[in-house]
């Protein structure tokens, strides 16, 4: 039994948005001020980034066109490189990535809601985010339109609040445009800075932008809607934080915005007191929440594309004959996101594999050279304008970020690449035990 197709545009877009826009572009700025001292490098690293991010997408879009499948990039490190590119990929992406990921945004989540909350102290906190895990675990094993109309109502809610923040930032007379013209000491700083950590802060709030890719296999028109959801929702987050930052310069200058870790309420608390401040949480929240139901559902779709290869893994095809959906990685997923959030081993987990994320990007980038040389007929609904250079372009800017990772992190960085070898040997036995000409491999294929 197929998945069910009954995504359409909106969204695919709506899944990406509410996927990239999470508590970082609150936090972020306040260390690019540090690092940044001119208000047009502060803003226009935003802007490169935003830049680089949408090579990232035009790649990916041509890319998802081709392989309009559950999984995303699994889809395309198989089809580049072979089915152990695939599997290690989803290996990592079941065992720390997707459950990491939604432990450390339900602990968050927790957090916020205790503080804003105080009642809910009464309640642990590894209690609430185990809570939140299995409600959003929940409504994405009903079907994925729940977990579709989950997600619009939690990203909706966070860009109007955004924009109340923007428009009331630009109405507000207490701010100073005169901060976003004033000079800084521009000739002290060298392309190895802007490229360095500033670079690496600002990819990683735009982080998540492919997140509809994962779900090509439910979503209508996919050969057009897939290559459309990349690039919208992509722009549409762009001009989101470039404005939002444009706030926070009109608000305070760049000296009183450097180290804040709180720079979202520091601008609202400027521009319109104390009380005001206070509902910064409110939008951070909102997009906390959309990214857990987000990753719940990404990171089911992966798992469930693991079962391709059929062995153990080939329980994660499992669909539920009523609601559609991969109730087995769904379930899975579930329980190792809560054992995660017991023993509070995912921070450790995922300052490992950030480098191997980082060079998943750049394989599935460099994936769209590949094919366009091994496939040249392949039908393609969408094809990267200006290629090569735009996928060189976001292949160069990530191995520049890769590198500085590398070089900063290098035992963390280690420990990534050997949680994704400990993968090999579980791929080589599953290998032996399903050969293509096996009675086992043959039914398995005859199922699908």
């Amino acid at each position: 039994m197929p998945l069910n197709r009954r995504l359409n545009l909106k969204d695919a877009v709506l899944l990406i948005i509410g996927n990239v826009i999470g508590a970082g572009i609150f936090t972020t700025s306040g260390f690019l001020a540090n690092e940044l001292p001119h208000p047009w490098l502060f803003l226009g690293i935003w802007g490169l980034g935003g830049l680089l991010t949408l090579c990232g997408a035009l790649t990916y879009a041509e890319l998802a066109g081709m392989y309009p499948l559950a999984g995303g990039d699994y889809q395309y490190l198989k089809a580049a490189y072979g089915p152990w590119a695939g599997f290690l990929l989803g290996w990592l992406a079941f065992w720390v990535i997707n459950p990491g990921s939604i432990a450390a945004m339900s602990i968050a989540l927790a957090s916020y809601l205790q503080g804003c909350f105080p009642s809910t102290t009464v309640v642990s906190g590894k209690l609430l985010a185990a809570g939140f895990i299995l409600v959003f675990s929940w409504i994405n094993y009903r079907g994925i339109r729940p977990g579709g109309t989950t997600q619009n109502t939690f990203t909706f809610g966070t860009i109007l609040v955004l924009v109340a923040m923007i428009i009331a930032g630009w109405v507000s007379p207490r701010g100073d445009w005169s901060h976003v013209t004033t000079p800084g000491p521009l000739a002290d700083t060298s392309w190895t800075d802007l490229f360095g950590a500033p670079m690496i802060a600002v990819i990683f709030t735009f982080s998540g932008w492919f997140a509809s890719a994962y779900i090509g296999s439910e979503i209508r028109d996919a050969q057009r809607n897939l290559p459309r959801s990349l690039l919208l929702g992509t722009f549409c987050v762009t001009v989101l934080y470039l404005a939002i930052n444009l706030i926070y310069l009109y608000a305070l200058p760049l000296t009183d915005l450097a180290g804040a870790e709180n720079v979202g309420q520091l601008a609202m608390e400027e521009l319109y007191g104390a009380r005001a401040a206070r509902w910064v949480s409110l939008p951070i929240m909102l997009a906390i929440a959309a990214g857990i139901n987000a990753t719940v559902m990404t990171g089911a779709r992966v798992a469930y594309a693991m079962g391709e290869n059929g062995g153990v893994c080939g329980r994660l095809r499992r669909i539920h004959a009523v609601y559609q959906t991969p109730v087995t990685a769904v379930a899975c997923q579930a329980a190792l996101s809560v054992l995660l959030v017991t023993f509070g081993t995912f921070g450790q987990l995922l300052s490992c594999v950030v480098f191997v994320m980082v060079l998943t990007s750049i394989a599935s980038g460099v994936a769209l050279l590949v094919l366009r040389h091994r496939q040249p007929e392949k039908m393609r609904s969408y094809r990267t304008p200006c290629y090569p250079l735009v996928p060189l372009l976001f292949i160069g800017s990530y191995l520049l970020v890769l590198m500085q990772i590398g070089r900063d992190q290098p035992r963390s960085s280690l420990l990534g690449v050997l949680m994704v070898l400990t993968g090999v040997p579980f791929y080589l036995w599953m290998r032996r035990r399903t050969k293509p000409n096996s009675p086992s491999a043959t039914a398995s294929s005859v199922r699908r």
